[in-house]
C-alpha cells in the first residue's frame, strides 16, 4: 500500500478528518500494514492494546460484551478507542476474510501530537464535535 492511499484511508476516518493534508501525510508514515488470516483475533476482550486497526482489504466481525455482532469492511477502522484509553479492550474482532490493515499506535499518535500541537488541538475538536452530536 503506497504512502497516498495511506492518507486517503486516514483522511476518511472521523477522528482524523479536520487534519490538513501534510498532517495525514506525517500520520501516515506512522502507520504499518497488518496482514489476519480467516479466524484470527485482531483485537481481543480483555487484552490491553494500544493500536487502531483500518481496515483497507477484507471483512471482520466484532462481538461485543453484549453479545450483538458488528461487521466491519474496507474504510472502517476497529479499535481507535486503543488510541486514547489505557484500558483493555471491551470487544473481540476477528477476520472473517483475509483482512489487511493500516495500524496506529498510541505512542506513535502521541508522538506525532507531541510534535504537532496543532494535530493535537484538531483531535480534540474532533473528538468534541463527536460528544457534542
Amino acid at each position: 500500500m503506497n504512502q497516498d492511499e495511506r492518507v486517503g484511508l486516514l483522511g476518511g476516518l472521523a477522528l482524523f478528518r479536520g487534519c490538513s493534508k501534510r498532517q495525514l501525510r506525517a500520520l501516515a508514515k506512522l502507520t504499518r500494514v497488518v496482514q489476519i488470516e480467516p479466524g484470527e483475533m485482531l483485537i481481543t476482550a480483555g487484552a490491553m492494546s494500544s493500536d487502531a486497526y483500518l481496515i483497507s482489504a477484507g471483512s471482520a466481525e466484532m462481538k461485543g460484551r453484549n453479545g450483538r455482532t458488528v461487521q466491519f469492511g474496507p474504510g472502517d477502522v476497529v479499535g481507535e478507542l486503543g488510541l486514547l484509553l489505557d484500558r483493555p479492550r471491551n470487544a473481540t474482532v476477528r477476520a472473517t476474510t483475509p483482512l489487511e490493515c493500516l495500524a496506529l499506535s498510541r505512542s506513535d499518535l502521541k508522538a506525532a501530537v507531541e510534535t504537532s500541537p496543532e494535530l493535537g488541538w484538531r483531535l480534540l475538536e474532533t473528538v468534541a464535535e463527536r460528544l457534542e452530536g
